[in-house]
């Protein structure tokens, strides 16, 4: 298929999808709306650029066994780029988490999947696409210090009202989320396994990030309940988005576009339990997209 006909392609569908949007995303999309370059220029750069944060997170995204990139954030962008007809590169030399948003801030990459946290701060630096999950923050409590914090409450009303130190890792979304622990003092960590060991040893009260970590690690160790009790902060969402920069609306309305039309509905529990049987579903809606 020739460049002209895979942009001709993707104009047809924005203009379908902007006909069928309602008058006030109508509005924001006339608003700013520009020329199609950006998905031009990928198209006629011959790929699509991804960062994607340096450290594995299974089952979102990792390198298998025969060191394959592989994860449900990787095959769902993939996914989106063979529509475009270009494959992905993935830049994967973000340190932190939240460099891939600085990456797609000064337009190293045209956008950032990595399991990443739609926060406030980063809406104010970034487009977000609607969210392709939705997670809970959670916590891993150590359960001797909980036992001490108890003093009669009901186990509920402790975890409310926590005290000690709170571990999260460092320059993630978890950041912020825990200054909602008033009573806690927050230790930021290089790495998620850093601030488990912590829990575990009681230099922590607790660690906290998404259900989907916290389940993921207590299936791994499950010696690891021993030490410590999962929370899940059931009140506290935490949307996962892609990132692209704020003038590419167009390139934002295209992945929109295309997440809706997936009608991937997934939680936590099923990435966690059932990985082969939803890998292979998303698959097959995408394999459906590409034959329409």
């Amino acid at each position: 298929m020739t460049n002209f006909k895979r942009i001709s392609q993707i104009f047809f569908v924005l203009l379908m999808m902007l006909f069928s949007l309602p008058s006030a995303q109508a509005t924001e999309a006339s608003a700013n709306s520009q020329s199609l370059n950006e998905v031009q220029d990928i198209i006629k750069r011959g790929k699509l650029v991804v960062a994607m944060y340096s450290k594995d997170a299974p089952p979102f995204y990792y390198v298998d066994k025969d060191n394959h990139l592989t994860g449900f954030d990787v095959v769902l962008i993939e996914g989106f780029a063979k529509l475009l007809g270009v494959p992905v590169e993935f830049n994967r030399s973000a340190k932190f988490i939240n460099d891939t948003v600085t990456m797609v801030e000064n337009h190293e990459v045209d956008l950032a999947i990595t399991k990443l946290s739609m926060t406030f701060k980063r809406a104010s630096r970034v487009l977000f696409a609607d969210p392709y999950i939705t997670l809970h923050q959670s916590l891993l409590i150590n359960r001797l210090e909980l036992i001490k914090q108890l003093k009669g409450r009901p186990q509920e009303e402790a975890i409310q009202n926590l005290s000690g130190k709170l571990g999260v890792v460092a320059k993630s979304s978890y950041v912020d989320y825990a200054k909602h622990f008033h009573n806690m003092e927050l230790i930021a960590y290089p790495t998620w396994d850093e601030a488990i060991k912590n829990a575990r040893e009681g230099k922590i009260t607790a660690a906290m990030r998404d259900d989907a970590e916290v389940k993921l690690i207590l299936r791994e160790h499950p010696e690891y309940a021993l030490d410590l009790m999962s929370v899940i902060l059931k009140d506290a969402k935490d949307p996962k988005g892609i990132a692209v920069s704020t003038d590419h609306n167009q390139l934002r309305l295209l992945l929109n576009f295309y997440i809706k039309t997936l009608d991937w509905n997934i939680t936590g529990d099923q990435m966690i339990n059932n990985y082969d049987k939803e890998i292979t579903i998303l698959k097959q809606k995408i394999a459906m997209q590409e034959q329409q």
